[in-house]
């Protein structure tokens, strides 16, 4: 595993983790209580978040809180995959002003946000990276983003009726997980949540708010985003390496779903800095509430 501390000020760290086959020090790791509450943002690949007998997948398209003192095991869908995520550490005062953990409040759960601010998440770990040593400017934009998160896109998941319902669903979200570069068929994915076809898509739908082709289709998205957020040039690999059946495909779906092609996601990453994020911000966060 490849860690690297992007941040350190007064009220966060910002830590990245790549984790790749073979695995060491990571899949499996358990992390004991006295830790700080910490998102976890993925950027490629998958992790499980494991607390108590729930698990929670930090996935592209869903971030994972888990406050403070809370003990949780990692663990990865795709065994002989590569992951990458960016790990917010939350310090008591910034969790006061994001209004987190509160009485009553799960000791770990699931964000599930759009691919836009997938998109987000990229450019923000990037224009962390770029800042030097603004550190004021730097935690002024991970708040800024955070709250963004927190109040215009987050919503919590639906949760499923009874916990036979979770566990079928979470079988299955860690099979599609782990085979992104696959087309699981379906008959497969309802025999591994032990039911028929026509019940799995309802209760799949009903638990994730999306269909089994667009879970998968996000999934893919997401990864490759972030993928392209690590300078990835050839995208027609990057296409077959996340389950495209072609470069055309891929850009298909990227315009469907972010207006833009990859090039041009991989053009705008580019120039992302802290500055225009935060008049980005400010500006979406304005006419929202106009």
């Amino acid at each position: 595993m490849i860690v690297d501390t992007v941040l350190q000020s007064a009220q966060f760290s910002v830590v990245t983790h790549v984790c790749q086959h073979p695995r060491t020090n990571c899949g499996g790791a358990g992390m004991q209580g006295g830790e700080p509450a910490r998102l976890l943002f993925t950027r490629c690949g998958s992790f499980g978040i494991r607390v108590g007998k729930k698990t929670s997948f930090a996935r592209p398209g869903q971030a994972v809180l888990v406050l403070k003192d809370v003990d949780y095991l990692v663990t990865h869908p795709d065994a002989g995959g590569y992951d990458c995520c960016t790990d917010v550490l939350i310090d008591d005062e910034a969790l006061e002003t994001l209004e987190i953990g509160g009485r009553g409040s799960q000791p770990c759960q699931e964000l599930v946000h759009d691919l836009q601010f997938q998109k987000t998440h990229v450019e923000m770990l990037l224009g962390l990276q770029r800042c030097g040593k603004d550190e004021q400017g730097a935690q002024e934009v991970l708040l800024d983003t955070l709250e963004y998160l927190l109040t215009s896109h987050a919503t919590a998941r639906p949760r499923p009726r009874n916990p036979a319902m979770s566990r079928q669903v979470a079988r299955v979200e860690e099979a599609i997980l782990g085979h992104t570069e696959e087309n699981v068929g379906i008959q497969a994915l309802a025999e591994l949540a032990n039911c028929s076809p026509f019940h799995l898509c309802r209760i799949f739908r009903s638990s994730t708010g999306r269909s089994l082709r667009q879970f998968r289709m996000h999934h893919r998205l997401g990864t490759a985003l972030g993928r392209l957020g690590e300078g990835q040039r050839d995208l027609a690999a990057l296409a077959c390496e996340t389950g495209f059946s072609s470069h055309s495909h891929m850009t298909d779906a990227f315009r469907e779903v972010l207006g833009v092609s990859p090039s041009e996601v991989r053009d705008d990453l580019k120039r992302s800095d802290l500055r225009s994020l935060k008049l980005r911000l400010r500006h979406l966060r304005a006419r929202k509430s106009a």
